[in-house]
């Protein structure tokens, strides 16, 4: 009788802390998400403010993009797209005017977080102005505590044919 007593007990315990640890854990992957979200509408807004010590910040050095239109970048060439244009300078032919990221979800891996999310854009191209939307995944790295982007994809959401 004192043996299932005491292996009893320790079936209690052990369930006990398993299910403590879980909520530890739980607890923790929700603030991350919470980060990582944060750090998409960061990225998003420091790119329309032309924040370019912003974006550089976010984005890892070997970080790589695909952006909606299929362009491949690199950091480098996020952040020379992020500055803003020269006074006098003509307007570009492709211009974000605004950016919401909506829809996120995130799942996080110990040091790596992906999160998909769906973007609505308010463009200009040449003279007229659009909206358009993708989805996007990106993916994020956690280096000595710092989350940074390596990865990014875009893929537009095309109206289906009527």
């Amino acid at each position: 009788m004192r043996r299932i007593l005491i292996a009893t007990l320790l079936v209690v315990i052990t369930s006990f802390v398993a299910s403590s640890q879980d909520t530890v854990s739980h607890s923790k992957d929700r603030k991350v998400e919470q980060v990582l979200m944060q750090l998409e509408r960061d990225w998003s807004a420091a790119f329309l403010r032309h924040d370019t010590a912003s974006v550089a910040r976010i984005l890892a050095d070997e970080f790589i993009g695909i952006d909606g239109r299929g362009i491949i970048s690199s950091k480098a060439q996020e952040i020379e797209e992020a500055q803003a244009p020269k006074p006098g300078a003509p307007s570009p032919p492709f211009l974000i005017l605004a950016e919401s990221v909506v829809d996120m979800k995130v799942r996080v891996y110990g040091n790596v977080g992906v999160v998909n999310g769906r973007v609505i854009e308010k463009i200009r191209i040449k003279d007229r102005d659009e909206e358009i939307q993708y989805r996007r995944t990106t993916v994020w790295v956690n280096r000595q505590g710092r989350w940074q982007c390596v990865s990014f994809h875009g893929s537009r959401i095309l109206e289906p044919p009527r």
